[in-house]
């Protein structure tokens, strides 16, 4: 297991718990941050541990994932000869159970790649073996399907609905947008109540998952783009300016930032936020509500707001 405290951090951070067996990071991206693990045979309790190379990379999972969601694991299988697919199991469990101990009595982890004898079963546990290096032809196979370009999801926040489209797969509608979100959740009192900010959260990510009940895709959205009157005011805040580029970057630390500001000041307080307009000063808090809503489902570090430019 790595030593260093800030990949161990790292790697909690990116599982959303603590490990739980010793691991090696074997796979880092261009930056240094983690992506694939090489996990011992056994969980700390004893318990086997079949899949020898894990996924945890974030952007690498969304990646994988909009391929699984349009029937990646059905493709590959279909197209990848049987005998391959079993001799590419047979290597990987060799290569885990060589790391056993001679003496080891008791259970055994079974099975190939992702604990599997025959076929596919997750194309994350795959792609991790060929990113590190191993001769996987299912790991070849998605790394040949992830060189198509990744469509642009575009939120579109309206007063009072807001519209999603990512490429040509997905046109849906979200019926609240900055302007009755704040009517029904979040103008009773001034600021809103904790319960009433939880309701818009909540509303606007009940939303979001019929969408993606309906389309699965869009989790591995990697490039998610905000637009419309509102957005523009929230990238005037985070800019702190009232002049501003076509795109600003809403890094995920900024958005829950500058939401629990803007939900706990009064409005009269609000107002004098930097950047912001008078007109917004009562629906940013839904603005800020959606924003948030999709970058912690979607489990987004950053997103872009596209500014419309108004006077």
């Amino acid at each position: 297991m790595s030593k260093d405290p800030t990949d161990r951090a790292r790697v909690r951070e990116l599982l959303g718990r603590e490990p739980q067996s010793d691991y090696e990071i074997v796979v880092r991206d261009e930056d240094g941050d983690p992506v694939v693990l090489r996990n011992e045979p056994f969980l700390d309790d004893g318990t086997p541990m079949p899949t020898h190379y894990w996924l945890i990379g974030a952007a690498e999972i969304r990646r994988v994932g909009r391929l699984e969601a349009a029937g990646g694991v059905n493709h590959a299988e279909t197209e990848i000869p049987p005998a391959e697919l079993a001799d590419a199991h047979a290597r990987y469990a060799a290569e885990r159970d060589a790391a056993i101990p001679d003496d080891h009595t008791g259970p055994r982890p079974s099975g190939g790649v992702g604990g599997t004898r025959l076929g596919v079963k997750c194309l994350h546990a795959h792609w991790a073996w060929h990113l590190a290096g191993g001769d996987d032809p299912v790991g070849r196979w998605v790394a040949s399907h992830l060189e198509q370009p990744d469509p642009v999801c575009l939120v579109m926040i309206g007063p009072d609905h807001t519209t999603v489209r990512h490429g040509t797969d997905i046109d849906a509608v979200i019926p609240w947008g900055a302007t009755n979100l704040t009517g029904r959740w979040l103008a009773e009192t001034d600021p809103p109540r904790p319960e009433a900010l939880t309701n818009a959260l909540g509303t606007a990510t009940d939303h979001l998952e019929d969408i993606l009940r309906e389309n699965p895709g869009l989790l591995g959205a990697e490039t998610l783009t905000f637009a419309g009157a509102t957005v523009e005011s929230l990238a005037r805040v985070e800019t702190g300016s009232d002049i501003i580029s076509d795109a600003v970057t809403l890094a995920r630390d900024a958005a829950e930032e500058i939401f629990r500001i803007v939900a706990t000041e009064p409005a009269r307080d609000r107002a004098f936020n930097p950047g912001l307009p008078s007109s917004d000063v009562e629906t940013i808090v839904a603005t800020c509500s959606i924003v948030l809503a999709f970058m912690r489902r979607l489990g987004l570090d950053q997103v872009t707001l596209q500014a419309q430019h108004r006077a």
